[in-house]
């Protein structure tokens, strides 16, 4: 009986354990992630004499990689993208309507750098930052008496983010599921965009959005 009792108990230590392994150094994990995300500037440049919201809100897809040297930090690679409704307005002049509607395209190509502050548990907190290349499109399109035309302008800039994330492991497995806010940042040359559409820019502006993602990693 006291053998079994042993065997019993040496079993439960080692499958808690295996439960409980977290994240260790040599661990590589992959992710995809998608959510939404916020504008929180204007453009700097107006449409009838009103301030024009570059993008008020945004679909956000991504997918990244990531080697930890060390159980409390990982170093990696990601993109993602995040396409955003700007604003739309409409004035009319002498009886001709004149309609006006904003969207960004926002794509990161960025090195990224994780801090664990619980990483052997199951459920974990880390602290998520990175800073890269960002491509920023913006399109206008316009309708004047029923007459379309569409124009867009891109610019690369650094880019940066910084934010907070959770994820749990499902079951003791490789698998986990989580959680990412983030606060992102980028240039954008307003000037590109509205020489094209016979506008005043605003020059270079800095914007910045703020996002909430679903994310699915797998760690080997």
């Amino acid at each position: 009986m006291k053998k079994l009792l042993a065997v019993l108990c040496a079993v439960f230590c080692l499958g808690t354990l295996s439960f409980a392994e977290g994240i260790n150094a040599g661990d590589q994990m992959v992710s995809g992630t998608v959510g939404f995300g916020a504008g929180l500037q204007k453009s700097g440049w107006q449409f009838d004499g009103n301030d024009v919201d570059w993008g008020t809100f945004g679909a956000t897809f991504g997918a990244s990689y990531m080697f930890f040297p060390s159980e409390y930090f990982g170093v990696g690679v990601e993109i993602n993208d995040g396409v955003f409704a700007g604003e739309e307005d409409d004035v009319t002049v002498l009886g001709v309507k004149t309609e006006m509607e904003n969207a960004m395209n926002v794509f990161n190509l960025m090195a990224s750098f994780r801090a664990n502050l619980n990483p052997q548990e199951r459920t974990r907190f880390y602290i998520p930052f990175g800073a890269g290349l960002t491509s920023a499109t913006q399109s206008i399109k316009e309708t004047v008496g029923g007459w379309e035309r569409t124009e867009s302008a891109s610019y690369n800039s650094f880019g940066w983010f910084v934010g907070l994330g959770f994820e749990i492991d499902l079951g003791q497995g490789n698998w986990s599921l989580g959680g990412e806010a983030r606060y992102n940042a980028f240039t954008y040359d307003t000037d590109k965009m509205m020489r094209k559409v016979d506008g005043d820019g605003a020059g270079k502006k800095d914007y910045s959005y703020l996002s909430v993602a679903f994310k699915a990693s797998y760690r080997f």
